[in-house]
């Protein structure tokens, strides 16, 4: 197969998302096929996929109708051969389904870890007539797409995300210097995402100003960066919890991080199937998590941590302060690392996406 796979997020971003693609073009690679990544020029997106030996090229989309996107894409289908397209943002879709419709081009796809749609007729006429396709990671996504009634059953192609087990570091983070000399066994609590609302991050600052006073020996880590940064410092600072929570940035190596963890928390509002939480549960880290889709496909409330409620302070105290008392913490963490690698191992993702795309190139 000769791919095409595009994604006009910011030159700055960098999530589960874009993950999936990188990793996704490298395995598929690893397999035989001709696969490009296109994206922004001098993005963090360019650099970690030339850092997995993924060919880039440029492409430029900044609105739905983007002349320049339109003119690259044409010129990359015919130099390159391309047989199928997959967008990770609405408007790569439209983009490139427009110029495929407009030259008898290729297969054009839309992958979406989270929902992009909404039963709205914008959607059904400035979408759907320039996608073959969806792709997502999680049932939720396709129940609720399916119940549109926009396109048959086999339109939207659930693909779980997959974890790679060699990525697990066998070395572990020193966070020495953000506990206080003299305590000899502190619980590492540790969080991952970009700061940024839809992560939740306020909502577990709060939750850690009442555990840290039955539990002084605590430790919140979060790691990422984002635009809520100094909002969220300021939230720590005020309610006192210098101390106890701690901003480690932007982390390339996350394994090494995780591996330094006890506990895991997500307190996203809302998701598609989160890497994060995914990573975490690999790793052997028993987890809190809000009921945001794909949660309840990736781990079982009570066996491999809890589920809680989004934007709920209370619910997120009660589940984090029964990890923390709880006995059988490593036994939790095991049967959730089991879950993970058995149902969503990457050998299983690239299977299943490769025999989706032939399939559509056949058809």
């Amino acid at each position: 197969m000769n791919l095409l796979l595009i994604n006009s997020i910011g030159r700055q971003k960098w999530g589960g998302g874009e993950k999936w693609m990188v990793l996704a073009a490298s395995e598929l690679i690893k397999k035989g096929h001709q696969v490009h990544i296109g994206c922004r020029i001098n993005s963090v997106l360019e650099q970690r996929a030339k850092e997995a030996n993924v060919p880039v090229v440029r492409i430029d989309i900044y609105t739905d109708f983007s002349i320049s996107g339109y003119l690259q894409l044409k010129k990359l289908v015919k130099k390159h051969g391309i047989e199928l397209i997959i967008g990770c943002q609405n408007k790569d879709v439209r983009v490139a389904g427009f110029m495929s419709r407009m030259t008898s081009g290729p297969i054009v796809l839309s992958r979406q870890g989270v929902q992009l749609l909404n039963k709205s007729g914008k959607y059904k006429w400035s979408f759907l007539p320039y996608c073959d396709g969806i792709i997502t990671n999680t049932n939720s996504i396709k129940k609720e797409y399916d119940s549109y009634g926009w396109w048959d059953d086999d339109f939207v192609k659930v693909i779980y995300n997959g974890i790679n087990d060699s990525n697990i570091s066998d070395k572990q983070l020193d966070l020495s210097r953000y506990i206080p000399t003299g305590i000899e066994n502190p619980l590492v609590i540790v969080s991952t995402g970009r700061l940024a609302k839809q992560k939740g991050f306020e909502y577990l600052i709060e939750a850690a100003s009442s555990i840290v006073k039955q539990h002084p020996d605590v430790f919140f880590f979060i790691a990422g960066t984002g635009k809520l940064e100094m909002t969220l410092k300021r939230q720590v600072h005020d309610l006192g919890l210098d101390r106890n929570v701690h901003f480690l940035g932007f982390q390339k190596n996350i394994s090494e991080l995780l591996n330094a963890a006890h506990l895991f928390v997500l307190p996203s509002l809302y998701e598609g199937m989160p890497n994060s939480l995914m990573e975490a549960l690999a790793h052997g880290i028993p987890a809190v998590s809000t009921r945001v889709n794909g949660v309840e496909e990736l781990m079982k409330d009570g066996e491999h941590g809890y589920i809680v409620e989004p934007q709920s302070v209370s619910a997120l105290e009660r589940a984090i302060e029964q990890l923390i008392l709880d006995t059988e913490l490593a036994e939790k963490g095991q049967r959730g690392a089991e879950h993970v690698k058995d149902k969503f191992s990457i050998d299983k993702m690239v299977d299943s996406l490769e025999i989706h795309l032939l399939k559509q190139i056949s058809k």
